[in-house]
């Protein structure tokens, strides 16, 4: 679904009812038309038409809240009282509104009638009204586009306000659930949720599946069905160390907990499988999480919240599954860091193009010590593709949630025999510093990576949470809300 935009247009209508200014609301209607037609492109826009005082700037702002808008833009076509902003403003309750500061014509050089000259004074009411927001209300979060109707940078920053607007309304009720915990077998302190916190930041629900869970719906499955993924993981996939019986029990696993996340609409997977999962079920969920990636499910392992979150607000921006992720070793002649996880960190169609992803046994030599264990296990191994990238994490700081992000590329190699999905992530500072901003600011060490660069948007959804961000890779540096 595209983004939905409601456009707000008007300025008092003194200027063509006591003044000889008759033209003027066709030709600034005129020049909202062309605004509204030029994000159509992209968004859905809904254009009420000209708003000529309070009651039109009531009107409109319950029109837009009325069609469910994911963001509210405010161009100011004339002079605009505040009057007329503030009720505006009320009416669309929890809609982020974007004031864009703009005019109908793009130079003021050259000859020009008095009538044409006012579709420049809501220039004056968008400098205006930030200050009285300020004073009025002092808590609303509001964001700002300047440029001219038909520049490309504007047009664009409007796009990503909108796509971050969308992707915070969507955010409200999705369900994360862990299975079972969060990490318990290795302390990961940096990883252990705030529940309350994120819940009251984000607005996400928060539940919980169990052992038992995936274990009856293991039992449910039929043998028919099994044999069916069982013969379709050999076929498109090269199984290296793992046993037949190994890849039917991984298979079985991954049916299962494909029907759990269904029965439940759970929409981001939280999933650690250190402690009884492992022994209880017969192996580790890695081709599982695999396959529900691709099926659109967020997923992470060890049970870590803040890379769940960070998943979804990726997927309502761009659409693409996302690599569970984290820093594994790094090479400093080629500004490189290899990461992953130990699998079911990213789905295969992630994997880079005309390679073929390997089912491999575990990268530790086996699970002799925990007993009931599977010896080898099935992990999906491949590179994924290159391509820009981006890193989103969450740090619970001392008063709420930070953001945490970075930019770079997913780097074109041949995949690596590491028994895992893995990124080489080529960050855009040099190591050394990447590092340092990582000891300076504090992240959790797992991140969300996806394969396209969203960090104008992320940011934009930082502002529209009220969140503190932070880059770890380049110096545009910290944004407090």
């Amino acid at each position: 679904m595209k983004a939905k935009v409601g456009l707000f247009a008007g300025g008092i209508e003194t200027y063509w009812k006591d003044t000889g200014m008759k033209d003027l609301p066709n030709k600034i209607d005129k020049d909202a038309r062309g605004l509204a037609a030029a994000l159509e492109k992209e968004f859905q826009v809904v254009y009420p038409g000209l708003a000529e005082n309070v009651a039109d700037s009531s009107r409109i702002g319950k029109i837009l809240r009325e069609e469910g808008v994911d963001l509210a833009l405010m161009y100011h076509a004339t002079y605009v009282d505040d009057g007329m902003s503030i009720v505006f403003i009320e009416e669309i309750g929890d809609i982020f509104p974007v004031l864009f500061l703009s005019q109908g014509f793009s130079s003021f050089a050259g000859e020009f009638d008095l009538t044409d000259a006012a579709r420049s004074w809501g220039v004056n009411s968008a400098v205006q009204l930030p200050g009285t927001l300020k004073r009025m209300k002092p808590h609303l979060r509001f964001g700002f586009v300047f440029g001219g109707l038909r520049n490309p940078r504007a047009l664009r920053e409007i796009g990503e306000y909108a796509r971050a607007a969308r992707a915070v309304r969507n955010l409200k009720g999705k369900l994360v659930t862990f299975l079972p915990h969060r990490s318990l077998g290795v302390p990961m302190y940096d990883t252990f949720p705030d529940e309350t916190k994120m819940m009251g930041q984000t607005g996400i629900r928060i539940d919980y599946l169990y052992i038992v869970d995936l274990i009856n719906e293991m039992k449910a499955v039929s043998d028919k069905d099994n044999r069916a993924l069982v013969e379709e993981l050999y076929e498109k996939y090269e199984v290296v160390e793992p046993s037949r019986e190994e890849v039917e029990q991984a298979a079985r696993q991954a049916l299962a907990l494909e029907r759990l996340v269904k029965k439940h609409k759970v929409d981001a997977l939280a999933v650690d499988f250190s402690a009884g999962l492992i022994p209880h079920t017969g192996t580790m969920p890695c081709v599982g999480m695999a396959r529900l990636i691709d099926q659109g499910i967020v997923v992470t392992t060890e049970g870590d919240l803040s890379v769940a979150v960070a998943g979804l607000i990726i997927k309502e921006i761009v659409g693409k599954p996302v690599h569970f992720w984290e820093q594994l070793c790094f090479d400093e002649e080629n500004n490189w860091i290899l990461g992953g996880h130990e699998g079911g960190s990213a789905g295969f169609s992630m994997a880079k193009d005309n390679t073929r992803p390997k089912l491999r046994g575990t990268q530790y030599i086996n699970f002799d010590g925990t007993a009931g264990a599977p010896h080898n296990g099935v992990f999906p191994e491949f590179i994924t593709k290159a391509g820009p990238a981006t890193l989103l994490t969450f740090h619970r700081g001392p008063e709420a949630y930070e953001m945490r992000i970075a930019c770079g590329e997913s780097v074109d190699l041949e995949p690596l025999s590491v028994h895992y999905e893995h990124t080489v992530f080529k960050p855009r500072n040099g190591l050394a510093e990447y590092f340092a901003q990582i000891a300076r600011l504090g992240v959790c060490h797992h991140f969300a990576l996806v394969h396209a660069e969203i960090s104008a948007e992320l940011e934009k959804v930082a502002q529209i949470l009220g969140m503190r961000v932070a880059y770890l890779t380049d110096t545009r540096g910290v944004f407090e809300p």
